[in-house]
C-alpha cells in the first residue's frame, strides 16, 4: 500500500504525459530509437522531483483545499518525501554526465527553476505561470538537443503549441485555486488582479496561439491546408468554446474540469503537428 503512495506522489500521469511529448518529439525528428530511453528515465525522474517538491512546500495548501494528496494526507511524512525527491534529482543528474553539452545546460538551467518556482516564482503574478509553462514545454527542446545536438525548427511548433496552452491551463487552475491562494497569501494572477483580469489574459494568450497556428502554416512547408483543417477543428474551435464557458462559469469546479480538456487539447495539438510532418 505504501508503494502505492510513492507512485501517487509522482503524479504518474502527468508523467506519462511527458513521455508520449518525448516520443512525438522523437517522431516529428524522425529519430525513434532505443537511445530514447536515457532521456526519457532523466524526464520522468524531473517530472517526479518536480511534483514532489511542490507537494512538499504546498502541503498546507493542500490540506486546507481537501486534495487527496500521500503528504497532504499524513500517509508519506515530509522527510520521506523529501529524501525520496533527491534520490531521484541524483539519479537523474547521474543520467546526463553522457549528455552533449548543450542538453546538460538546459537540464541544469531547468533544475533550479522547479526548485524556486513554488517558494518564489509562484507568488508572483503571471512570471509564475510564464516560468512554469515554460518547464513543461520544454521538454520538446530538450528531446531535440539530446537526439541532433541542436534545437531543429520542426519542434519549435509544438513547444509553442505546448507552452501557450499550459499557460492557458496554469491561469485556469489558479481561478479554481483562488480561495486557498487568497488564504496563504500567494498573489497569483487571480488573486492580485481579480477573475475577470485573469480571464482577459487567457483569451490573449489564446488570440495569440491562434496566431501563430495561423503563421505556422505560411512558414513551414510541411504544415499544409489538412494541418490547418485538423488544428481549427480539434484545438481551437474547442479551446475558444470552452473559454467562453469560463466568461460565464467562473466556478472551481468548472476550472478543474477545464484544466483536463486543456491537458488533453495540448496532447492532441502535439499529434496534428505529427501528423503534418508524416
Amino acid at each position: 500500500m505504501q508503494l502505492i503512495n510513492y507512485i501517487k506522489l509522482l503524479r504518474p500521469f502527468n508523467l506519462l504525459i511527458s513521455i508520449i511529448c518525448v516520443l512525438l518529439s522523437a517522431f516529428i525528428l524522425d529519430q525513434l530509437t532505443e537511445n530514447l530511453l536515457p532521456i526519457i528515465s532523466v524526464i520522468f525522474l524531473l517530472g517526479g522531483f518536480s511534483n514532489i517538491i511542490n507537494d512538499i512546500i504546498d502541503y498546507k495548501i493542500d490540506y486546507a483545499n481537501n486534495l487527496n494528496r500521500p503528504i497532504a494526507s499524513n500517509v508519506i511524512s515530509i522527510k520521506a518525501a523529501f529524501l525520496y525527491s533527491l534520490l531521484l534529482l541524483l539519479i537523474a543528474c547521474i543520467i546526463t554526465i553522457n549528455f552533449n553539452i548543450l542538453t546538460k545546460a538546459l537540464i541544469f538551467i531547468l533544475i533550479p527553476l522547479i526548485i524556486f518556482y513554488t517558494p518564489f516564482f509562484k507568488k508572483i503574478p503571471l512570471v509564475g505561470n510564464i516560468i512554469v509553462s515554460f518547464i513543461l514545454s520544454m521538454v520538446f527542446i530538450i528531446t531535440s538537443t539530446y537526439l541532433l545536438g541542436e534545437i531543429h525548427s520542426d519542434i519549435l511548433p509544438p513547444f509553442i503549441f505546448s507552452f501557450f496552452l499550459m499557460l492557458i491551463r496554469e491561469i485556469v487552475k489558479d481561478i479554481a485555486d483562488l480561495e486557498g491562494d487568497k488564504k496563504f497569501n500567494i498573489n497569483t494572477l487571480p488573486v492580485k488582479f481579480g477573475i475577470n483580469i485573469a480571464i482577459s489574459f487567457i483569451y490573449l494568450f489564446t488570440i495569440i496561439l491562434f496566431i501563430l497556428s495561423i503563421l505556422i502554416y505560411y512558414l513551414y512547408e510541411s504544415y499544409d491546408i489538412f494541418y490547418l483543417f485538423n488544428i481549427l477543428v480539434f484545438i481551437h474551435c474547442p479551446l475558444f468554446f470552452f473559454i467562453y464557458q469560463l466568461s460565464k462559469n467562473k466556478t472551481s469546479i468548472y476550472c478543474i474540469y477545464l484544466s483536463k480538456v486543456l491537458k488533453l487539447l495540448t496532447i492532441f495539438g502535439v499529434i496534428v503537428i505529427y501528423l503534418a510532418n508524416i
